[in-house]
């Protein structure tokens, strides 16, 4: 009889581990699902917590009044700017611009898009569209809400003697330090830029990124700056290739390329609130003597110089700006152009990032009619 019961009470207790066994299987199977769950969420959340993105830009309402003209409130411009990161491997930078025309048409325009693969601590390989190295203007000073004057400087806005921008690749970095001396670099090379007429007649150099040489050979061109001192930097740039020329009417491929180089030496120092700046820059066309056109080459220059000094205690900053360009054509003739302004303003900082701007420009040109105004500008970035 215990035989019986001991027999009895075994064979339950066996069923009763057996169960068990396939209960705690199944548990250890449901953790273990769960654990690889949990380690596909931590692996996304780890590759999320590396990628950045940021939205900033900058806007800018503009007023003119020129002497015996009409005034008028003469430009509205929004400019968002997008930047994403991810970890220390790539990042990319991209700038739209809408503006209103006098038509009240609204106009696009992609300032720059390129994206940076981060080779080194003192390298990064860029590529896609972006601002002109030549020169530090265009590529560093002209947002509305950096700018300290209402405008850019004479020959340094689009279709001057600065180049714009580029579609291209390009090394750029910053060398190890040599004692206190800093220094960094940008070596590109880029399409060709177009030679002919801008919409209004004018003959140009129009030096703003494309997606197509035309044939041309392509740009190559370097800066190198260097910062002796803190708030100091001397900067050399230059470039050379081919343009191709837009002028030409014969049709033929042999002769629709010109020689092109530019340089730039440009100089800043900002110490204290007291702000200069100085800039060369120049381009230059060859001549071509199998054109088909009367038009020859030339060189575009332009200079500028200005100092700022901002008065903390007031949010005041007064400015001066001399300015002076040169083009080699006027309507269509090889005769030169030089054009000269200086510039005064005052502006009021409500912060570092929202200003209010005045500015009287004075304008001397040969062959062109005075053209002095009062401009005006609420200008901020974000």
């Amino acid at each position: 009889m215990n035989k019986i019961i001991l027999s009895i009470g075994l064979s339950s207790l066996l069923t009763t581990m057996l169960v068990a066994s396939e209960k705690d299987d199944a548990i250890i199977a449901q953790l273990l699902q769960d654990v690889a769950v949990l380690n596909s969420m931590k692996a996304d959340l780890e590759g999320n917590a590396m990628s950045g993105f940021q939205l900033a830009g900058y806007a800018s309402f503009d007023f003119v009044a020129p002497d015996g003209g009409d005034a008028e409130f003469s430009g509205v411009k929004f400019a968002p700017i997008f930047h994403y990161q991810y970890g220390d491997i790539f990042q990319f930078e991209g700038e739209l611009e809408f503006e209103i025309d006098a038509n009240g048409e609204t106009v696009t325009a992609l300032e720059y898009a390129a994206g940076t693969i981060f080779l080194n601590d003192y390298m990064g390989l860029q590529i896609g569209q972006f601002m002109s190295p030549i020169g530090q203007f265009v590529q560093n000073i002209h947002p509305s809400w950096i700018n300290k004057l209402p405008s850019t400087p004479v020959g340094f806005g689009h279709d001057g003697a600065a180049p714009t921008s580029n579609v291209g690749m390009a090394l750029r970095g910053g060398l190890p330090k040599m004692g206190n001396l800093r220094s960094n670099y940008v070596v590109f090379v880029a399409n060709a830029p177009r030679y002919g007429k801008a919409a209004d007649g004018d003959i140009i150099i129009d030096a703003t990124g494309k997606t197509s040489s035309g044939g041309a050979s392509q740009l190559l061109g370097a800066r190198y700056a260097l910062n002796p001192i803190g708030g100091m930097e001397i900067g050399i740039s230059g470039g050379v290739g081919e343009a191709f020329d837009d002028t030409n009417t014969s049709g033929t491929s042999a002769n629709v390329f010109r020689d092109y180089s530019a340089m730039g030496v440009d100089f800043m120092y900002n110490n204290n609130g007291l702000d200069i700046k100085a800039e060369y820059i120049q381009q230059k066309i060859g001549e071509n003597s199998l054109a088909t056109t009367s038009l020859k080459g030339g060189t575009w220059t332009a200079f500028y110089a200005q100092v700022a000094y901002q008065i903390n205690s007031l949010n005041l900053e007064p400015v001066l700006r001399y300015s002076d360009y040169e083009n080699p054509y006027v309507n269509n003739e090889n005769i030169g152009n030089r054009k000269q302004q200086i510039a005064v303003g005052l502006n009021y900082l409500f912060a570092n990032n929202l200003i209010a701007k005045f500015a009287y420009e004075n304008d001397t040109n040969n062959n062109i009619d005075n053209a002095n105004r009062v401009r005006a500008q609420l200008a901020f970035g974000f």
